[in-house]
């Protein structure tokens, strides 16, 4: 997902010649039963998991069984997807705060209702979570220009995904989900990215009732939590971190008793 680019160092008050890792970016053109739907700019990984969860997100399909069949070009940056129905182009587009200028074609949240998850996890279980997705995150150690994400069962990660985009490594969690038929409800969903509201409607579309980002929220996304009943938590760092909504699922273990002798 990145190539060394030789390039000119400035350090020490001189100039050196260096090769460093530069994290690649591309268009990936997507063709609906024939109709070009969007253009996203992305990494060249995972590609049919961002298909997927992109289409999933969007509402254009709700399962694999809605998709007859999908061919994703690498190099030529094209994805041909034919849809089991016939398929009408979304005409609203919306340009989202993502990098790059991400699109999404609906703010609706599928699910609108209220969150109704007693799932719980041990607070401290979310650092080590954290560091282990920076450790999986491979280009991101590297080129420190891509974004990564990771579905956990509370105990480990499940999926990582890295993308230049944040909403798209998103999409590819879902996607690849989808893909290897692994459940996401009741799971957590971390990033390293802010959480907008865009990008909790789409932890809310998954049903993971916690959703965790070593960086900030919005207010925008804060409010949505509020009312989609979800765990909201930032600025993972060190041994803190911020729980801007429902800090029920937070659980602590209570303490072993002390046995008198």
């Amino acid at each position: 997902m990145s190539k060394h680019v030789r390039l000119h160092h400035f350090s020490g008050g001189r100039f050196q010649p260096k090769d460093i890792p530069v994290v690649q970016e591309g268009p990936l053109s997507v063709y609906v039963n024939g109709q070009e739907l969007v253009t996203l700019l992305c990494t060249p990984s995972k590609l049919e998991a961002l298909v997927v969860g992109f289409l999933a997100f969007e509402g254009i399909i709700r399962g694999l069984e809605d998709i007859q069949s999908l061919t994703v070009l690498d190099e030529d940056g094209y994805a041909d997807v034919r849809l089991t129905s016939d398929f009408v182009p979304p005409r609203r587009r919306i340009h989202t705060s993502g990098c790059g200028g991400g699109i999404t074609f609906s703010l609706e949240t599928h699910g609108s209702a209220a969150m109704e998850d007693n799932s719980s996890v041990d607070p401290r279980s979310l650092f080590p979570l954290i560091r282990e997705l920076y450790v999986e995150a491979q280009s991101y150690r590297e080129s420190r220009g891509i974004h990564a994400a990771a579905l956990a069962d509370g105990e480990k990660l499940v999926i990582v995904t890295e993308d230049v985009g944040r909403h798209n490594a998103i999409d590819k969690i879902c996607g690849e989900a989808m893909l290897r038929g692994i459940p996401t409800t009741g799971k957590v969903l971390l990033a390293t990215g802010r959480i907008s509201s865009e990008m909790l409607r789409k932890g809310a579309h998954m049903g993971t009732p916690i959703v965790v980002s070593r960086t900030s929220a919005t207010t925008m996304s804060i409010d949505l939590a509020k009312r989609l009943g979800l765990t909201l938590i930032g600025y993972v760092r060190g041994d803190s971190f911020y729980v801007y909504s429902h800090p029920e699922r937070l659980v602590l273990p209570k303490p072993a008793p002390v046995l008198s002798r």
